[in-house]
């Protein structure tokens, strides 16, 4: 396979004795304090935020589109990870001020927990971080997050590891599947506690992670939402399983995953121990139409996850900015072409990020052209690329901007490779 790709002009790499080419960034953006997560997170695309805060017209937002947990599944979140409203409005408010709809799309941010302006008490146990993803619609997206969660747990030292997941769908499906459930739990209404049947009446998804013996066999029994998904909902849904299934993630769909129906939309995720027990370490949730709530004209593809780490009590050394610049100007762009070769892309992003070779990519895109632009507009000198049939082969083109040879390699040969340019 040919790609047209115009020469590239070489550049050297950064100096790490004087610390790196200076780092031009906008003042939401912090690259202060990175430790081994904030690692993770560049590595796969995410740009660290500053400080957020959580206002109170946020948290007075917050209370008129919806009370309490998001999620809802057999766990009450006082450990572990969890996901609030308000830190979603706080976020969504920040991408307006700043004018990022007219940056490339889409926008992926890092964050660290709490915002400023949270009056919960921190568990001085745990440490806790964000991901969010605005401006993608496609299961890609998903498929990041979970890839780039997993690789900040396993970095942590998590093991036994797996997703939880499910989907309620777009607002055709979501209002089918709540007609269907509502009837059933009218159906079954004796059967409920006096305190369900109250509950049943404020929020009937609420019943599906109660822990009475009653409610849990109810639960089990009722409608699956997966059911009700509309055509496009359930393609969406199939190529999120197909991208686990590609980077052997292990997934199991829980039907009694839900989200709260006010703003939430398509998918919602836990990353879990194999511990039934053990409180979730990581949730995901779509929240398409809160920007529409919010008062804007229409819906804003959002999607983000909440993580969830263990203070070990060992000293979690920051990243130097000599490290951090090797990261921000990679030299090495990686393209992808066709849905094949999507499928594959984030295992060979962990292949770099494994090794730390510093790669620059943008997976959200389909075109080649926008990738092509993308290699051009940062100089890099070698391109990576793998399309259809290098997905099939497992393999990759390597390609020589200066030279312009290439030369076809495959993926787990990728990392010694590379060595020879000392990247």
């Amino acid at each position: 396979m040919k790609f047209k790709i115009r020469k590239i002009k070489k550049t050297g790499k950064p100096s790490a004795k004087s610390g790196a080419k200076k780092i031009e960034h906008p003042k939401y953006v912090s690259y202060e304090n990175l430790n081994q997560v904030g690692k993770t997170a560049l590595f796969y695309g995410f740009t660290p935020l500053a400080s957020l805060h959580i206002h109170q017209s946020d948290s007075t937002e917050a209370k008129k589109i919806s009370e309490g947990e998001i999620v809802v599944d057999h766990d009450n979140h006082t450990e572990g990870a969890s996901v609030r409203l308000e830190e979603k409005i706080a976020i969504l408010r920040l991408y307006e001020r700043e004018r990022m709809w007219t940056l490339s799309q889409p926008i992926l941010f890092y964050y660290k927990k709490p915002f400023v302006g949270d009056r919960r008490k921190p568990n001085p146990r745990e440490s806790h971080h964000g991901l969010e993803i605005i401006g993608a619609e496609k299961s890609i997206a998903e498929a990041i997050l979970i890839q780039t969660s997993l690789s900040i747990l396993h970095s942590a030292g998590k093991t036994d590891l797996h997703v939880e997941i499910n989907s309620i769908g777009d607002k055709e499906s979501l209002a089918r599947f709540t007609r269907e459930i509502i009837a059933y739990y009218r159906k079954h209404i004796n059967d409920l506690p006096a305190k369900c049947r109250e509950t049943m009446k404020h929020d009937v998804f609420s019943l599906l992670g109660c822990d009475h013996e009653a409610c849990k066999k109810l639960a089990n029994e009722c409608p699956k939402a997966i059911n009700f998904l509309s055509e496009e909902s359930r393609q969406h849904f199939k190529e999120i399983l197909e991208y686990l299934e590609m980077l052997e993630i292990p997934y199991n769909i829980n039907n009694t995953l839900v989200a709260n129906r006010n703003y939430c939309s398509e998918t919602i995720f836990e990353i879990r121990h194999d511990n039934p027990s053990a409180h979730p370490l990581a949730i995901g949730i779509r929240y398409d139409t809160l920007a529409r709530r919010l008062g804007h004209k229409k819906d804003l593809p959002a999607i983000g996850v909440s993580l969830c780490l263990e203070k070990t009590g060992r000293k979690n050394e920051t990243l130097k900015m000599s490290a951090i610049a090797k990261i921000l100007n990679p030299q090495i762009c990686f393209m992808q072409l066709g849905f094949e070769a999507k499928l594959k892309s984030l295992r060979v992003i962990e292949t770099f990020r494994v090794a730390d070779i510093p790669v620059i990519q943008s997976l959200a895109k389909d075109k080649m052209a926008g990738q092509v632009g993308m290699a051009e507009k940062n100089h890099t000198p070698i391109v990576v690329i793998m399309g259809k049939k290098e997905a099939m082969e497992d393999s990759v083109i390597i390609r020589d901007s200066a030279t312009r040879s290439q030369e076809t390699v495959l993926v787990t040969d990728i990392a010694s490779y590379l060595k020879k340019y000392k990247v």
